[in-house]
């Protein structure tokens, strides 16, 4: 840190001032100069000095430097009245002092005090003070005090002369207000320093504008952009503008802001804040990527739902439409029938989403561990407790949606606490006396039937109307099989190595899949397309849908029983009969376990367009 320099103009100052100094802890150089010339060639020897403490004529010449803060010296009032004491006792009556304004702290005038006339004069160079000096002589004043050129000056007129010596108070007063212009100095530096480093390191290009509208900062961002001071045109464009908009620097585009540097009311200027569109897109990707690192993004969109069937397009509008509101849903329907397809759709057409998709399946989480997972924990909350606690779902949700699947699995305990949870809008953690606000879109999904659950007592009545404010059933594949081959040329050409097109199923093969029970609805038909996608074969007969079906687990429900509709036909009710036991079996089997020979198989099948490619004898 740069030293206090003090100038001084006689050895016996500077010798105290040092010795004050070093009582004060103060860092002091001292250079001797008794004239204007020989002060500014001292302060050359320093030119990292910022502080000068000088006395006497020496202020007035060092204040002309800009640089430089100058603290005077003053002559204290209590050493004044000491040495007017010591006049008076020597029989002296008139006393004029006279000095450079800067060395004597009162006020200007004749005075009476204790039978003495004083007059003090403060003077601005030299020959004001002989002049001041001369007209005092000419009143009968027999006793100057006052600096080295006005004791010169007395004794030309054969008056006594006092010198006024700055005592270690005065002295200790000036090196005190220096040490504190430093350190105002110092941190002043540091701000800007500090400032500057901030300010160069955003990402965000800055413009600092004068009232007139003239650019009088930029920062480092501004400056590789190629923003110059001189950009007229654009600050014109852009200065006064409200909100942000878009602009082109040097081929460039950027989304600008103008904001007014107002000041008690008073407006000095504006600062133009403004980034690149390629930093927003950058910035916007980096976000996409940490969610999609973490799993809490929702991938699908309404587009992707395949179906053509007319509860399927209602459905789809009655989802939007839904998306549109914050309200809590409950979306039902068997394993695999897209319920979470639905949910992030609805996530991604919602107000949610630029923010966080969390799902979860609460029936996979042990429910000792369920409580912690969703709400989190605090350190210490309990054995185990990861080092500096863990934030919840619910957290990690926050201004997203958080998708809740397999809600009927929860045990009662949970359900009490996500009551409260959705009541308040806010959490708790584990172990925790803080409240934590959250804004999450709530959607679970079931395949349980929970109004029958609340009338059991499994389910909470009261929990199940605030999930179920908006609902939504999705009906299972095989209500509308008119999907079926929409879905499975959809996952065909997802899995085919060689795509779709280079796979083709017979009529009959289409016949037994639109006839196909569907138990797991599109999570087995995905299952069916990829088994047909890895077999290598352009043509599929029934033959072959039929093992894949086999494979894939028993025709109706999961009991094995086959589910016949009421007054169905006998004819009806037997192609239904044949047509799930070649679902199951082999053709030889379905035989034994109908009790029909393969030429009686082969000829009901082709009655019922569903015959083998090859006639009976085919395997």
């Amino acid at each position: 840190m740069p030293k206090i320099l003090l100038v001084s103009p006689m050895r016996s100052l500077a010798d105290r001032a040092l010795a004050v100094a070093a009582d004060l802890g103060i860092g002091l150089q001292v250079e001797m100069a008794r004239d204007d010339g020989s002060a500014l060639t001292a302060l050359s020897l320093h030119p990292k000095t910022e502080v000068v403490v000088t006395r006497g004529g020496l202020v007035d010449c060092i204040r002309q430097i800009d640089t430089v803060s100058v603290v005077p010296i003053s002559t204290s009032i209590s050493q004044l009245l000491t040495l007017l004491q010591d006049l008076s006792a020597r029989g002296i009556r008139k006393v004029g002092v006279v000095s450079r304004e800067s060395l004597v702290d009162c006020d200007v005038g004749d005075f009476s005090i204790a039978k003495m006339e004083i007059s003090i004069r403060s003077c601005t160079d030299e020959d004001s003070v002989k002049t001041t000096v001369a007209g005092l002589a000419g009143r009968g004043i027999e006793a100057i005090i006052g600096c080295r050129m006005s004791c010169a000056a007395a004794q030309t007129h054969e008056m006594m002369a006092v010198c006024l010596e700055s005592d270690d108070f005065s002295i200790r007063v000036a090196l005190l207000e220096a040490a504190r212009i430093q350190d105002a100095r110092d941190q002043e530096k540091l701000h800007g320093a500090q400032l500057k480093i901030i300010i160069d390191n955003i990402e965000e290009g800055v413009v600092a504008l004068s009232d007139a509208g003239r650019a009088i900062l930029l920062n480092e961002p501004a400056r590789r952009l190629g923003f110059g001071m001189a950009d007229e045109a654009l600050i014109s464009l852009l200065r006064g503008s409200s909100g942000e908009q878009t602009a082109m620097v040097n081929s460039r585009h950027i989304l600008a802001r103008c904001i007014p540097l107002d000041l008690d009311g008073r407006k000095y200027g504006e600062v133009i804040t403004f980034l690149e569109a390629t930093k927003i897109q950058d910035s916007e990707v980096k976000v996409r990527v940490s969610a999609r690192q973490k799993g809490f993004y929702a991938k699908n969109r309404f587009e992707d739902i395949v179906g053509r069937s007319e509860v399927m397009r209602t459905l789809i509008e009655k989802a939007k439409r839904y998306a549109g509101y914050d309200a809590n849903i409950l979306i039902q329907g068997a394993t695999g029938t897209g319920k979470e397809i639905f949910a992030q759709s609805i996530h991604n057409h919602s107000r949610y989403r630029n923010g966080p998709f969390v799902s979860v399946n609460t029936a996979s989480i042990p429910p000792s561990l369920l409580e912690s997972e969703l709400f989190g924990y605090v350190d210490g909350a309990f054995t185990g407790a990861r080092k500096g606690g863990k934030q919840g779902l619910f957290e990690m949700a926050h201004n997203g949606t958080i998708f809740l699947d397999e809600i009927g699995e929860l045990t009662q305990d949970i359900q009490s606490r996500l009551l409260r949870v959705i009541q308040e809008k806010e959490i708790m953690r584990i172990g925790d006396n803080k409240i934590i606000p959250i804004d999450v879109r709530i959607i679970c999904a079931t395949n349980r039937n929970l109004f029958e659950d609340t009338q059991t007592g499994r389910f909470r009545q009261d929990l199940y109307y605030r999930i179920h404010v908006l609902g939504m059933h999705l009906p299972p594949l095989s209500s509308r099989t008119g999907d079926i081959p929409l879905l499975l040329n959809h996952y065909l050409r997802q899995l085919s190595p060689t795509g779709a097109d280079t796979i083709r199923l017979t009529d009959e093969a289409w016949a037994m899949l639109e006839r196909y029970d569907w138990p797991g609805n599109i999570r087995q038909i995905r299952n069916v397309a990829e088994v047909i996608s890895y077999s290598g074969l352009s043509r599929i007969e029934v033959a072959h849908v039929a093992e894949i079906l086999d494979e894939q687990g028993r025709a109706g429900d999961q009991n094995g029983l086959l589910t016949l509709e009421e007054g169905a036909t006998l004819k009806e009710i037997e192609a239904r009969v044949i047509s799930a036991m070649m679902s199951r079996y082999s053709p030889e089997e379905a035989c034994v376990r109908l009790g029909i020979s393969r030429v009686t198989l082969w000829r009901k099948l082709n009655r019922m367009g569903a015959a083998p490619g090859k006639g009976p004898a085919s395997h």
